[in-house]
């Protein structure tokens, strides 16, 4: 993951065995939100962040979504 982008079908992300941050924090009572891109994968449901500890996500799953005008080229 450290020599490039994941796309939006590619079949890996962050291990589900890596803890992430707001995963311990969720254990501690906190609430975690995100507004934003998500790099860590998407291929499957528990690779996205609502199953990584957070408990909303506002924004897109892959990099190549644009928020100025909206568009979603993959290259």
């Amino acid at each position: 993951m450290q020599h490039g982008v994941l796309y939006g079908a590619e079949p890996r992300g962050l291990p589900l065995n890596e803890k992430i941050l707001p995963e311990y924090l969720q254990e501690l009572g906190y609430s975690n939100h995100i507004v934003g891109k998500w790099h860590l994968g998407s291929f499957k449901k528990e690779y996205t962040p609502l199953y990584r500890g957070f408990e909303s996500h506002t924004g897109y799953w892959t990099g190549h979504h644009d928020y100025y005008d909206h568009s979603a080229v993959e290259t």
